[in-house]
């Protein structure tokens, strides 16, 4: 059997005339005077849908060759032509277009295309913008479906419009949370700084149960009222090895920020030029913002911005015959929620110190009266661990993190 574009002009030119008028048909309005074909239209076949997702690349065919194509929005989706009768579709971006087609004998073609993102990266996003709300994000067909609850209007169309960046058709289904005339219920937090010394934990065989804090970095842990992490502090506590530093108590109302601060100011070098300095005063110890929010499902949600400055002696700087150490600073900003019996641990801010300790000369040290002033100095390097545990107390008829 004959190829059927043998009888008219080779294939080639056929492919040449098709890609010049591909090239003419993509534009974003018809052509003025647009002129049917010579025997009208024959059959114009229903509008079909087709869905897409971002970069996703699909082949549309029919059962006539090509002879025009229109697309309404070509920043969405990208037409390139595989035969006469075939044409692959590239979606650049999230967004809603129309395709039509024109074929031999007057067949006409319509397709709506809906282009959207993953659903993954539209989790993503909300997580990230609005980690405070709990919002659901579902995916129908084309759509996408948000559900939730929302305090504020603004806060309800902020997150519609981000959705309609990843989908094109956006069903909002959150709900605005009815605003009361009752007052907030008070949050009471106590939050207890420690210290802790590797060296005394290794005279009483026990270890250090958090590993990361070898990085230096501040990190945090949810902790429960059994486990690892409480069995090794019951037993610190036991063998009185925790140094309490400071135990503030936090006394505030739900939605509104609190703060405290522990420490005090220590004079601090600052380079003036080559030899000169000049000192001004650092704040060193620990200040933390804590924003408490109550949940639904009986959860307290906490933001917590603290920010440790620690004296660290092994950075000194001299300024003519006086030597400052320095301030080691640490930040970690946080959104945890904790559940009844639950609470917050900060750690991995460990410093190097040094202990001396005084060990008895043979003989000399057992002499009467002088024994006391015949002694040698035994150096020894340490690891101090500094912790913070935040425990969120009770609240009379709300079930709420308990002090452990």
């Amino acid at each position: 059997m004959k190829n059927r574009f043998h009888n008219s002009w080779p294939f080639a030119s056929l492919l040449a005339l098709w890609l010049a008028t591909f090239a003419q048909a993509q534009q974003k309005e018809e052509p003025q005077g647009f002129a049917l074909p010579e025997a009208g239209v024959k059959s114009v076949l229903p509008a079909v849908q087709v869905e897409m997702e971002m970069s996703e690349h699909r082949i549309l065919s029919w059962p006539f060759d090509v002879t025009r194509v229109f697309l309404a929005d070509d920043s969405l989706l990208k037409l390139e032509p595989v035969t006469p009768s075939k044409l692959r579709l590239r979606a650049l971006k999230p967004g809603k277009t129309r395709l039509n087609v024109w074929g031999q004998g007057g067949n006409t073609q319509t397709y709506e295309v809906l282009i959207h993102a993953p659903i993954a990266e539209l989790e993503k996003v909300l997580k990230e913008e609005f980690a405070d709300l709990e919002v659901a994000v579902r995916q129908l067909a084309g759509s996408v479906m948000l559900s939730g609850y929302v305090k504020e209007v603004e806060t309800r169309t902020n997150i519609e419009s981000v959705a309609k960046q990843f989908f094109p058709r956006v069903i909002n289904n959150l709900k605005l949370i009815q605003k009361s005339d009752v007052e907030p219920e008070p949050v009471k937090l106590q939050a207890s700084i420690f210290e802790i010394s590797h060296y005394d934990l290794a005279k009483h065989s026990l270890k250090w149960p958090l590993k990361t804090s070898k990085t230096g970095q501040m990190q945090h842990q949810v902790l429960a009222t059994h486990g690892e992490i409480a069995d090794f502090l019951q037993a610190a506590y036991d063998n009185k090895l925790l140094r309490k530093i400071a135990a503030p108590v936090i006394s505030t109302l739900e939605g509104r920020r609190a703060s405290f601060e522990t420490g005090g100011q220590l004079p601090l070098v600052v380079a003036a030029g080559h030899t000169e300095g000049k000192v001004r005063l650092q704040q060193w110890g620990v200040r933390m913002q804590v924003l408490p929010t109550r949940l639904t499902n009986g959860k307290l949600r906490l933001g917590v911005q603290p920010r440790i400055n620690q004296i660290d002696v092994t950075k000194s700087a001299r300024l003519e015959t006086v030597t400052l150490p320095s301030i080691r600073t640490h930040q970690h900003d946080l959104l945890i929620d904790l559940a009844e019996g639950e609470s917050l641990m900060l750690y991995g801010m460990p410093m190097d110190r040094v202990i001396r300790e005084k060990e008895d000369l043979p003989l000399l040290s057992d002499l009467p009266l002088l024994g006391e002033s015949f002694y040698k100095t035994k150096r020894i390097d340490d690891k101090v661990e500094l912790f913070i545990i935040i425990a969120p107390g009770q609240t009379p008829g709300e079930k709420v993190a308990t002090t452990p």
